[in-house]
Formats: C-alpha cells, sequence, structure tokens
C-alpha cells in the first residue's frame, strides 16, 4: 500500500507544479532548477509554499529554496494547488531586465529577499522529501513567503505598479 501512496503522491506532484525554467540570462537563483507548488495561506498576506529545489549537496537546499520562492513570486508566478488559486507573477521579465541592478543586489547572497521569507520547519526536511537523481539530489522545502510585504516594498521602490494604479 505504502509504494502506492508514494507513486500517488509523485503523480500529483507533477501535475501541480510549475515548469521549471532555465532562462540564461537570469541570475536570481544559482541555477533556476527548481519547482514550485502552493500549499495555502499562512498568516494574513503569506504564502506557504514547498519548493523542490536540485544540487549535489542536499544540505544547500534551505538556501536555496529561499531564494526560488522569492523568484517564484517574483517571475515566475505560483500555480494554484490544493484549494488555493494561482497567483501571477508580480514582476515581468522586461522588469528585471530592465531593474537590473536592483535585483542583483536584491538576489545577493544576505540580500534583501531574506526578509520575505522563512522556513516553515526550523530547515528540518524530512527523509521522503529528499529524492536522489543523476548528479545530487531534489529536495523539498515548505517556505512561506511574506507575499503582501514583498509587493508593497517593490510598489515602494517603483519596480510594479500599486493594485489601485490602473492601467
Amino acid at each position: 500500500m505504502r509504494p502506492l501512496m508514494t507513486i500517488a503522491a509523485a503523480l500529483v506532484l507533477c501535475m501541480a507544479t510549475a515548469p521549471v525554467s532555465k532562462a540564461a540570462d537570469r541570475n536570481s537563483t544559482s541555477s533556476g532548477n527548481y519547482e514550485v507548488m502552493s500549499i495555502g495561506t499562512g498568516t494574513p498576506g503569506t504564502k506557504i509554499l514547498k519548493v523542490y529545489v536540485t544540487d549535489r549537496n542536499k544540505k544547500n537546499a534551505p538556501a536555496l529554496a529561499r531564494k526560488a520562492a522569492v523568484e517564484a513570486c517574483l517571475f515566475r508566478g505560483i500555480p494554484a494547488g490544493g484549494r488555493v488559486a494561482a497567483t501571477p507573477a508580480l514582476c515581468s521579465i522586461s522588469a528585471e531586465k530592465e531593474h537590473a541592478d536592483f535585483f542583483g543586489k536584491f538576489f545577493a547572497e544576505g540580500g534583501q529577499y531574506l526578509r520575505y521569507v522563512n522556513l516553515t520547519s526550523e530547515g528540518a526536511i524530512p527523509d521522503e522529501d529528499i529524492i536522489k537523481v543523476k548528479g545530487g539530489y531534489k529536495v523539498g522545502v515548505i517556505v512561506q513567503v511574506m507575499y503582501d510585504n514583498l509587493r508593497r516594498d517593490l510598489q515602494d521602490a517603483g519596480i510594479i505598479r500599486s493594485l489601485g494604479s490602473g492601467f
């Protein structure tokens, strides 16, 4: 029975994740090799995501997942999952290029993106969320993103328009 549940969970995960993108000009995450699925909303203004990152060293997963979660909110959007509707990206790819200096500093090691993300389980990763793959590990990390704060600060910085500004 357990193998069937594992297979079913893997199929659901495959259907619910965002496509993996490896844009050559994107440097906001170290590899761009991640998948995101929405788990729900936490406290008002936050989103709970499960981020699967792939790396040679599974110990890098929490740091990579933090960065990937914020990048997904900014440039990819978050796919629907469970009872949570899909969320469009806050920025466009052109905004990333247009504000390259801002995003370069924002996503630098120890950068501002860390203000908007928390690991929900103190970084503890269950064994079932660590999958051995060719060249390393695919690791699932549950992350909370302070989505409303992120959006508000990007509006204040002039990166995106406010929701009430019209078209």
